[in-house]
């Protein structure tokens, strides 16, 4: 990325935490990005995407949820799903300061970042251009038990700080053994959840993944059909019950959840639908 300019900064959330952000200018800006990360990442690991976006004219900003990477707050905690979605809308509307043309603005959010950016373009319908969501959580592989669920939802009132192993096994995350590696070798990857972001994340999932008609926008959803991460059939039956006209949907049946990390050859398979479907639409 040695022709991409990328500067960070900080910005304060919906309740005054202290968020980090990157923002990714290209050599001349066509349309905006925004990106949404997933659960116990961070914005520093979509280089992919970037090299791939940034040469059409993409400016990008991504920034590490509250509870991530160089943002504050416990690590995995959220005291209501919907800090999230007003954390995204404020890097939005940073994203849109000073500009006067108006140009195209996409929302792309993956994994648990797919679900906030789901629910944000459920709540805020028209507020952007066009919406890209890959391997969404809409469900998981193995739900748990309802004995479980109770039990948390219990913690989630009286503890909701309760600290708890996500129990998610990166060898699944990509085939290449290297991003592997680098995700469990990272220091700003945690695999911590709260009592209460469980509540909070499996009310949401119900909410915002019973709510296919409230997506008014254009969509692109890219599943990794091997997912053992997220669920891929929820995200397959939330597709076909979208009632939005301009929808289209990519299911890789072979690749695991982080379809912008794998393998090269599937990796740019991958990255090429998403800039078809970018170029046919916004430039």
């Amino acid at each position: 990325m040695t022709d991409i300019q990328e500067y960070t900064a900080r910005f304060e959330g919906s309740d005054g935490t202290s968020l980090f952000y990157r923002n990714f200018i290209p050599e001349k800006e066509r349309f905006q990005v925004v990106i949404s990360h997933g659960l116990g990442e961070h914005s520093g690991r979509y280089g992919h995407v970037i090299e791939a976006l940034c040469p059409m004219g993409a400016s990008l900003w991504i920034h590490d949820h509250r509870g991530h990477g160089r943002s504050q707050g416990k690590r995995g905690h959220v005291n209501d799903f919907d800090d999230y979605v007003q954390d995204l809308k404020m890097l939005m509307a940073l994203a849109r300061t000073d500009k006067t043309d108006q140009l195209p603005l996409l929302l792309l959010g993956h994994s648990m970042g797919g679900l906030i950016a789901l629910s944000f373009v459920r709540q805020y319908p028209r507020h952007v251009d066009g919406l890209i969501v890959s391997s969404p959580l809409l469900g998981v592989p193995k739900p748990p038990p309802p004995a479980l669920k109770a039990v948390v939802r219990i913690m989630s009132v009286i503890w909701p700080t309760l600290s708890l192993d996500n129990r998610l096994d990166p060898s699944f995350i990509s085939h290449d053994g290297d991003e592997v590696r680098a995700y469990e070798q990272s220091e700003q990857v945690h695999c911590k959840i709260s009592a209460r972001w469980f509540s909070q994340c499996m009310a949401e999932i119900e909410e915002t993944g019973g709510s296919p008609e409230a997506i008014t926008d254009p969509i692109l959803m890219q599943i990794a059909g091997e997912d053992h991460l997220v669920s891929a059939p929820a995200s397959l039956a939330y597709f076909d019950a979208l009632t939005v006209a301009d929808k289209t949907l990519f299911n890789y049946e072979s690749l695991y959840h982080e379809i912008y990390n794998e393998k090269r050859p599937d990796r740019e398979r991958v990255l090429a639908d998403l800039k078809q479907w970018v170029a046919a639409r916004y430039l």
